[in-house]
């Protein structure tokens, strides 16, 4: 991927974004070499988050269990020159501007990067 803008960059996932992708583990090592942080949100408890992303080798910065609660605080937690989240849906969308956090679809972002989905595009 070749991000626009500043690479100083934490980069935020939402949980069903990232298990769309073909192989999540490449996906997110390919974002460290981009980004300052990568992150996962989801509904749910963060040790469930843990235990899933665990069991699929994913290794982030950090997860969160409350998406919106979370995704308010990450500017404060990650000083860096962009916020992006990456997700799926309008709700996602609307979520992440309503918090000053830029949106890309996971569509896009898989384009860009050059990752897969399990839905093989």
């Amino acid at each position: 991927m070749s991000p626009e803008g500043s690479t100083d960059m934490t980069l935020v996932f939402r949980d069903a974004a990232l298990a769309e992708l073909s192989d999540p583990p490449a996906a997110v090592e390919d974002a460290k070499r981009w980004t300052r942080y990568v992150g996962v949100v989801a509904d749910g408890s963060p040790e469930a988050l843990l235990a899933a992303l665990d069991r699929r080798d994913v290794a982030v910065d950090f997860v969160g269990e409350d998406p919106i609660a979370d995704l308010a605080s990450v500017r404060q937690r990650f000083p860096t020159d962009r916020h992006v989240f990456v997700g799926r849906s309008d709700e996602d969308r609307r979520t992440a501007r309503s918090l000053g956090l830029e949106f890309l679809p996971l569509s896009e972002a898989a384009q860009k990067a050059g990752w897969t989905r399990h839905s093989g595009e």
